[in-house]
C-alpha cells in the first residue's frame, strides 16, 4: 500500500494560535474548550476536489462527463496508530475517553460503546481493552502504524 504521508500539508493559521493558547487545565465544574466547539464544520477545499476529479478522469476516462454535485468537508478523529482510544485516563481519576475511530465510528460504535460502558462501570470488559488504552502513547509501548502508513 502506498504511503499517505505525502498528501499531508501543515498549515499554521489563526486557529492554530487560538488552540495553542487554549487552557490546558480547568476545574471539573467549568465549561471546557471542547464544550465550546461542538460542531466542527470546516470549509471544503474545492480546488482539491476539482484536482481529484481531474486525476480520476485521467485514470478512468469514462468519468469525463462527471460533475461535482456538492462539496463537503468534515473532521475525522484519528490516533497516530489508527487504533481508537477507549480507556480511562490515568492522570485524571474517573475520566474516560472513547475517540480516534478514524472514520469508522459508525461501524464499530456499538462495540466501542459497550467497551466504554464496561470500563466506566467496572463491569467485565466485552473485549480485552489493552490495545485501546490511552497510556500506550506514554508507557513505552511500541506504536505500530496500521495499513502501511
Amino acid at each position: 500500500m502506498r504511503s499517505q504521508w505525502g498528501s499531508l500539508r501543515l498549515h499554521l493559521g489563526s486557529k492554530f494560535l487560538t488552540e495553542w493558547n487554549a487552557p490546558r487545565r480547568w476545574a471539573l465544574d467549568q465549561v471546557t474548550p471542547f464544550e465550546r466547539t461542538r460542531i466542527l464544520d470546516p470549509k471544503p477545499n474545492e480546488k482539491a476536489t476539482e484536482h481529484a476529479l481531474k486525476l480520476l478522469i485521467e485514470a478512468h476516462p469514462g468519468f469525463a462527463g462527471a460533475k461535482v454535485a456538492q462539496h463537503w468537508a468534515g473532521m475525522i478523529d484519528v490516533t497516530p496508530d489508527a487504533v481508537p482510544v477507549i480507556s480511562a485516563v490515568d492522570a485524571v481519576p474517573g475520566f474516560h475517553i472513547a475517540t480516534g475511530f478514524s472514520g469508522h465510528g459508525f461501524g464499530i460504535g456499538p462495540g466501542a460503546g459497550k467497551l466504554a460502558a464496561d470500563l466506566v462501570t467496572g463491569a467485565r470488559p466485552v473485549v480485552d481493552p489493552t490495545p485501546f488504552r490511552f497510556s500506550r502513547y506514554s508507557d513505552g509501548s511500541k506504536i505500530e502504524l496500521i495499513g502501511g502508513l
